[in-house]
């Protein structure tokens, strides 16, 4: 456990790429700059959103450089560092750490199955480089989860300090919580359960769909800290809304990232495979969706 005070709503930012495959810098500031505006408090890079898994070591600290630069102090920085090969995942939190993040994400051991005990080995060499971490529980990704009596085990670990929950199971969800709440400070990582968690005491939510709609998750966060239940129903309703549109698009949920933001007239760049980037009749059918749920919810579109 190491004491930390992330709060509120860190944003899974994407990573934008060109035609060309490359990087695009001028969209990724451009992105970033919006989601500040909104009101987002922090960035998690090289997540499952950012599409770690189809960028290079060096691309990833380039990025990782790239937006320290630009934004440490002006935002909180969590770098996630998750890779196939474990002494990666070590080499990228070392140099996450050594340009001023304020911490790591990190899965399970990917792929490969661990057991118990080897997820526990593997977070403690992570956690020994002295960069406070966020465990990430995602199972439909990993193949496996961190089971609430795993979680207990690894928020005693020194640096170990969040947790990022993305599981589907609201009552091992609960237990999770209430094993570690006063260990670990709690994010939700699926958004339709973003006040549901908030009402157990969650600090925040590292959210994919703010990419799109950043300041309705904002919105749903402060509202609760407010006591406004229904301002937070209001913006839990859109979230839930856009979070449907995208598990029915027929996309991927990170090409559908891009091509919602590409239907507001956002540049999110494209994918790198294996994800295939939506056509222009798909992004019109999106644009299409996001106007019906913001004209019911009668609230302006993104921007």
């Amino acid at each position: 456990m190491s004491k930390m005070n992330w709060q509120g709503v860190l944003s899974a930012v994407i990573t934008p790429f060109n035609e060309t495959g490359a990087i695009d810098q001028k969209a990724l500031t451009a992105h970033l700059d919006r989601l500040l505006q909104a009101g987002i408090n922090g960035f998690v890079v090289s997540g499952s959103t950012g599409e770690y898994y189809s960028m290079s070591i060096e691309e990833r600290k380039n990025l990782f450089k790239l937006i320290a630069d630009g934004y440490k102090g002006k935002a909180t920085l969590v770098a996630g560092t998750s890779s196939l090969n474990h002494a990666d995942t070590l080499d990228l939190t070392k140099y996450a750490k050594s340009i001023g993040y304020d911490g790591c994400m990190v899965l399970p051991p990917v792929y490969c199955l661990p057991t118990p005990a080897e997820i526990k080995a593997a977070i403690g060499e992570v956690a020994e480089i002295g960069l406070p971490v966020m465990l990430y529980n995602n199972p439909g990704r990993v193949g496996v989860g961190l089971s609430p009596s795993l979680t207990a085990e690894l928020a005693d670990i020194p640096n170990v300090a969040a947790y990022k929950e993305s599981a589907r199971d609201l009552y091992a969800v609960a237990q999770t919580y209430y094993l570690t709440r006063d260990k670990l400070q709690h994010f939700a990582g699926l958004e339709p359960y973003l006040s549901s968690l908030l009402s157990r005491g969650a600090a925040g939510s590292v959210s994919t769909i703010s990419n799109i709609c950043p300041a309705e998750v904002v919105a749903t966060y402060n509202a609760y800290r407010a006591g406004d239940l229904a301002e937070v129903s209001r913006n839990q309703q859109i979230i839930d809304q856009l979070y449907h549109l995208m598990a029915s698009s027929g996309l991927s949920n990170f090409a559908f990232v891009k091509a919602g933001m590409a239907a507001l007239g956002l540049n999110g760049g494209t994918v790198r495979r294996p994800h295939l980037a939506a056509d222009k009749a798909k992004v019109s059918e999106i644009g299409k969706g996001i106007e019906k749920i913001y004209a019911t919810a009668n609230k302006p579109l993104p921007k």
